[in-house]
């Protein structure tokens, strides 16, 4: 594609200066405008062949200034491409009906986005508009964001401290209470650790200047290393492998050591433990297992479809044909000599595709209905990890950014499960949650409490209000889908039940 006029319609600074530099980068003409009346100001004599449009922008939105410049009749048929952090069918609708060609979610994916521009001119000369997310560095996005936002967010603490030692705006007790539940989940534990430092001191009676100036600048230099120190992992390995408890049977030390040494330098926080045995038994605590077949015979227990948990077989090449008969879902297997990275990368990808999925609607059998769950957050990092990965695994998912829009929604579809931030603008979760049990109609859908608060105080008065269950941020998706899946299949077969029991009443009246 030849170079083109681009206007970028941002609020965002930060975001503003990367999709600048990345279509500069692919020979692009950029123009950027901060707000609705900037960008109708820029056109006046910036000729732009597509506009890049953020949806949320201050005083008049972008679905509203797309709608006028549809009445322009020189930009009537220009592309006008939403960028927005909102992927909800319902949102991307509203851009729809607005005018807008196609979307862009964010966080952007830096590798791809000048092609996806690109593919989006091209189509939307062809009369095609639905080019396809490509969402495989989602994670990777989102760190590389968060920490540049974070080091911003750091100069202005200290700025402010500094000309007024009293300040403890709300906007950074929000600020903080991001990172203490975000910076865990991306792979930054030492970043939310040192939030949760600063946040304990400026909740003291008397906040001591100094000290709240030294811990800002210690998290501003622990941004600052996670930023030089990016590992060479995918980021959504290291994030789905944290915590994960992996069983490495006839392993030699050394060759489990050399598995533990590069899982350690490439900052993936997952436990490798040597284990014996024969039986069953082996199992029990693992959420997968390595075989090392080469290094010695295996139990028969331990070599087929009898395995209740993940498992890779590391093989010769002449004896891959005995790996014909397992669950392509369940087992993979690697060719000896093999590669620690590889191990772990293809750790990840099973465990991935072994957690729960659902089926195609069958009314039928209640396990195989299509599971809708309702992410309610108003951080859009929050909603893009949780819900990128729900979809992966065949889950429907509606978007709440606020405690009103939440119960709204779940009025007009409830869902079969609710992922509830406690920490919004206007209603915080518990008063939502309160709100869903008084409710005839929603009382009885299950609520997952996804939050930073993981005070006793909290925990409790989570479960008082209703609770099913009660997430501490940081958080392991897989770990989220696990559990949800659990509250949808436990709330769904005493309904089932139920609708056997009348079926059958019916029937044999």
């Amino acid at each position: 594609m030849a170079g083109i006029q681009i206007l970028v319609v941002e609020d965002n600074e930060l975001q503003s200066k990367l999709v600048g530099f990345l279509l500069e980068e692919a020979g692009h003409t950029v123009q950027t405008a901060r707000s609705a009346e900037v960008a109708l100001e820029a056109l006046r004599s910036f000729s732009a062949d597509l506009i890049l449009m953020d949806l949320q922008l201050p005083g008049m939105d972008g679905l509203e200034l797309t709608r006028l410049l549809r009445l322009d009749p020189l930009l009537a048929v220009t592309p006008i491409i939403a960028l927005t952090a909102y992927t909800d069918p319902s949102d991307l609708e509203k851009a729809r009906v607005a005018g807008c060609t196609g979307n862009i979610a964010k966080p952007i994916d830096t590798a791809s986005f000048a092609r996806q521009v690109g593919r989006y001119l091209h189509l939307a000369r062809d009369g095609k508009v639905n080019a396809p997310r490509d969402s495989r560095d989602l994670l990777a996005e989102i760190r590389n964001n968060f920490l540049a936002e974070g080091l911003e967010q750091c100069r202005r603490m200290l700025k402010d401290i500094n000309s007024d030692p009293g300040c403890a705006s709300e906007m950074i007790e929000r600020i903080l209470h991001r990172w203490a539940g975000l910076a865990g989940t991306l792979g930054f534990p030492e970043i939310s650790e040192q939030a949760r430092k600063i946040e304990s001191l400026l909740n003291l009676a008397s906040p001591a200047h100094d000290e709240i100036e030294t811990a800002i600048e210690i998290a501003r230099r622990r941004f600052s290393t996670a930023a030089r120190n990016k590992p060479k992992l995918p980021s959504e390995v290291i994030y789905g492998l944290r915590g994960l408890r992996i069983g490495l049977l006839n392993f030699a030390e050394e060759e489990a050591h050399r598995i533990r040494s590069v899982a350690e330098r490439l900052a993936v926080d997952v436990l490798l433990e040597p284990v014996s045995g024969g039986s069953m038994e082996v199992q029990t605590g693992y959420d997968a297992l390595v075989i090392n077949e080469c290094a010695g015979s295996v139990p028969a227990a331990l070599r087929g479809p009898d395995l209740s948990v993940p498992a890779i077989f590391i093989r010769s090449r002449s004896s891959l044909q005995s790996l014909y008969n397992l669950s392509a879902r369940s087992y993979d297997f690697l060719v000896a000599p093999w590669d620690a990275e590889e191990v772990l990368i293809r750790l990840y990808r099973l465990i991935a595709k072994a957690a729960p999925q659902s089926a195609a609607s069958d009314p039928a059998d209640p396990k195989k209905i299509r599971p809708r769950v309702l992410i309610a957050d108003d951080d859009p990092d929050i909603v893009a990890i949780v819900s990128a990965t729900f979809e992966r695994l065949d889950m429907d998912c509606d978007i709440a950014r606020s405690g009103e829009e939440a119960l709204v929604t779940v009025q007009r579809r409830p869902p079969d499960a609710i992922i509830l931030d406690v920490n919004m603008l206007d209603l915080d979760g518990f008063e939502v949650l309160t709100r869903l049990r008084r409710n005839r109609v929603t009382k009885r859908i299950p609520v997952l409490l996804l939050t930073a608060r993981g005070e006793r105080s909290d925990i409790a008065r989570g479960f008082e209000c209703g609770a099913n269950d009660y997430v501490v941020k940081p958080f392991k998706s897989l770990d989220l889908v696990k559990r949800v899946d659990k509250l949808i299949s436990a709330h769904r077969l005493p309904q089932f039940s139920r609708q056997l029991i009348l079926a059958s009443t019916i029937e044999n009246a």
